[in-house]
């Protein structure tokens, strides 16, 4: 499986991710093409904690996959390097070719540099110029070069050329240079830069994944906690309504023995005074009735003869 240079590159990211990253990278990948067909029978035999497991497995596979893949590309990588630029190359005969980013300086607009700088160990200074003029006079004295109409078009174009060449060459090179600029940002920089980011955003949210999986067993014994504290408020309450309950059967029993004990002493006192009453002869009763009629006389009697306060 071949990789683009860019993932290559970025191999060293993605090897420190682990299996979490990997996993972060390729989840929404392995669900999408992992995910089973809906079956009715086989959802009534698989529960949903073994359908995560399997997406799980599914996951890791095309991790490791990928990472296999990536793993042998870079050692091609490697391979590579140590074959053009390892021990065995001789970087004194046979150096790297390096590709300049502009033209080599020229002399008249078009005449390269490097064939001055040849003859200067031997001619001297003035040696190229003497002998760019000399071959130009040895060409018309011996009309090897043939003076025509035409020469006059030849001196005006060998003038005008180097000065539209002197002249706009730096607007040019500003244009040619933008638009050259633009376009190693465009296939390259921006990728790589985009693709480093993405990685190291990758990165980042598995340490953040790896730190909160450190904060997992706190997190169980808080759940546990707050179930304790749970199943304690619910024995409270459970406490206090059995409270309720026997209270309020204790009350009752206390109510109904203070009731029974009233309907009895009621009905004694009922009797004893039936009785009492249905005991008392008439004689007895006119002879009682008097003797109060005489008591009330005789008390008002006494109170007539007390002097006033």
């Amino acid at each position: 499986m071949a990789l683009p240079f860019s993932l290559v590159f970025a191999a060293p990211r993605i090897s420190r991710l682990g299996v979490a990253g990997r996993f972060l990278i390729h989840t929404s990948a392995t669900l999408s093409s992992a995910a089973p067909t809906p079956d009715k029978t086989a959802a009534s035999k698989t529960s949903p904690a073994q359908d995560l497991a399997g997406y799980m497995q599914k996951a890791e596979d095309l991790a490791n996959k990928y990472t296999k893949h990536v793993d042998e590309a870079v050692s091609r990588w490697a391979k590579s390097n140590e074959v053009y630029y390892g021990k065995e190359r001789d970087m004194k005969n046979f150096p790297p070719v390096k590709y300049p980013l502009s033209h080599p300086k020229v002399r008249f607009g078009f005449i390269p540099d490097s064939w001055f700088q040849a003859l200067y160990p031997k001619t001297g200074v003035t040696g190229p110029y003497l002998f760019m003029f000399g071959s130009l006079t040895f060409l018309l004295s011996k009309e090897i070069w043939v003076v025509d109409a035409h020469f006059v078009e030849l001196m005006s174009f060998l003038i005008i050329v180097p000065w539209l060449i002197k002249k706009l060459s730096p607007y040019a090179r500003k244009y040619v240079d933008a638009q050259v600029e633009e376009l190693e940002q465009d296939r390259y920089y921006k990728p790589l830069k985009a693709l480093t980011e993405n990685l190291d955003r990758t990165v980042s949210t598995a340490d953040e994944e790896i730190a909160r999986e450190t904060a997992v067993p706190l997190l169980v014994q808080a759940k546990e906690e707050n179930l304790a504290l749970q199943l304690e408020a619910a024995y409270r309450e459970r406490l206090q309504q059995v409270h309720r309950a026997v209270t309020r059967r204790l009350d009752y029993h206390v109510e109904r023995e203070n009731a029974r004990v009233r309907f009895q002493q009621q009905h004694m006192i009922n009797w004893v005074v039936n009785h009492v009453v249905k005991g008392i002869t008439p004689a007895q009763e006119k002879e009682t009735l008097s003797q109060c009629i005489g008591e009330l006389k005789r008390l008002a009697k006494v109170y007539k003869a007390a002097p006033a306060i």
